[in-house]
Order: C-alpha cells, then structure tokens, then sequence
C-alpha cells in the first residue's frame, strides 16, 4: 500500500511540475489560480509536491494575498496535525 502511495506521489509531481512551471512564468487570473491550486493542495502530504505549491504560492502572494492566504490557511487545517 505504501509503494502505491509513492507511486501516485511520483506521478502526481511528474504531471503538475510542468503545470506549475506553466502558471508561475504567467500571470493568471485569481479564479484559474483558486482552481490549480484546490488540485494540487490534496497533494500536498508529499514534501516535493508540498513544494510545488509553495512556489505557486511564493509567486502569487503579492497578486493574491488573499486568495494565497486562503490557500496557506487550508493547507494547515488539511495538514498540521498530520506533520507534527
């Protein structure tokens, strides 16, 4: 079981890198962005994934800062407890 779940991760992070190289090099409206991310955060349990979202986040927090921070907000209510 846990050899599938890596495997999903790995196959998560080969499709999204491409899509998250695409959204970070332009400027996307908030509602393109609010649905990339929504995807993307249920991965997030994995650090390479984790850090995908983070640079899609570290791009747009100044062009969204509260589309962003409701994305950081739901990322630890989703998984804090989980990484303490």
């Amino acid at each position: 079981m846990a050899e599938q779940i890596n495997q999903l991760h790995k196959k998560a992070y080969d499709i999204y890198l491409p899509l998250v190289e695409d959204v970070c090099r332009r400027n996307v409206p908030e509602e393109e962005l609010s649905y990339f991310l929504d995807y993307l955060l249920y991965f997030t349990g994995d650090e390479k994934m984790l850090d995908l979202y983070k640079k899609v986040c570290r791009t747009y927090l100044y062009i969204y800062p509260s589309c962003i921070k409701s994305y950081i907000d739901a990322y630890r209510e989703m998984w804090e407890d989980e990484n303490v």
